[in-house]
């Protein structure tokens, strides 16, 4: 049986009541109205059931983009989310909430490309073939991860009922600047890291961008994860790179 409905309704918990495990995905991406009531609303929601597990899709951007991020991130590493980044902050939240009330896996996952990917995301990917934004003086570090190796690493984590804890979701390696370069065949636009925020949100603002400085905080630092513990642990292991998850993704 299927119930559409808004995250926030008290819909949503009498058609989670009973679950045995909860995936919790429903997540609003982009700043908007009441994001932070559709995103905290909707956990409330889930938490509220009282599932035995939760499986939460979280985000790399919870350990936020900082000069001195260590490369790659390992699970120890303190989340520290931007503050520009209210997305980031959000998910971190879900992340406390949901295992303050039951056994939860949170999977911390890369930016994630495919067929089936955020309109907003697929013009924002496009644009990689005229530029690629880089903050001057800031080492970078990217990694993208194919729909399906999320699919997979989500439905791994659901199948695990002895999985608990925090888990790292992304490609081995990952690409520079210099490399989502020569993958997008766009050239690398380096700009002062204050520039690049400002410009940014200015281009948002004006509707010339949908995305602001939300985004462009994660380019001020290095923020690649290492998956390591999600191999081990979970057996999962993402079949595509990041340089042919992105290259594929532009062709199409």
């Amino acid at each position: 049986m299927h119930t559409a409905a808004d995250l926030r309704d008290p819909a949503v918990r009498r058609a989670l009541a009973g679950c045995d495990v909860i995936a919790h995905l429903g997540f609003q991406l982009w700043r908007g109205r009441d994001a932070e009531g559709v995103n905290l609303g909707g956990t409330a929601n889930v938490v509220a059931v009282a599932p035995a597990r939760i499986v939460l899709a979280s985000s790399a951007a919870v350990y936020g983009g900082w000069p001195d991020n260590p490369l790659p991130l390992s699970e120890d590493d303190p989340a520290r989310p931007n503050r520009q980044c209210p997305y980031a902050e959000h998910k971190l939240d879900a992340e406390r909430r949901c295992a303050e009330a039951a056994p939860t896996v949170s999977l911390r996952i890369c930016a994630v490309l495919g067929p089936h990917a955020d309109p907003l995301v697929k013009k924002a990917s496009a644009g990689l073939r005229q530029a690629v934004p880089a903050a001057r003086g800031r080492r970078q570090a990217l990694q993208f991860l194919h729909e399906d190796d999320a699919a997979a690493a989500l439905l791994t984590a659901v199948k695990q009922s002895d999985a608990e804890g925090v888990y790292n979701i992304a490609p081995e390696g990952w690409l520079d600047e210099r490399g989502v370069a020569d993958v997008s065949g766009g050239r690398v636009m380096r700009l002062p890291f204050p520039v690049l925020l400002y410009g940014s949100e200015l281009a948002r603002r004006l509707r010339i961008m949908d995305m602001g400085a939300d985004r462009a905080v994660l380019l001020n630092g290095p923020l690649a994860l290492d998956p390591s513990k999600a191999a081990r642990d979970l057996g999962w292991k993402a079949r595509q790179g990041s340089a042919e998850v992105l290259r594929e993704f532009l062709a199409a």
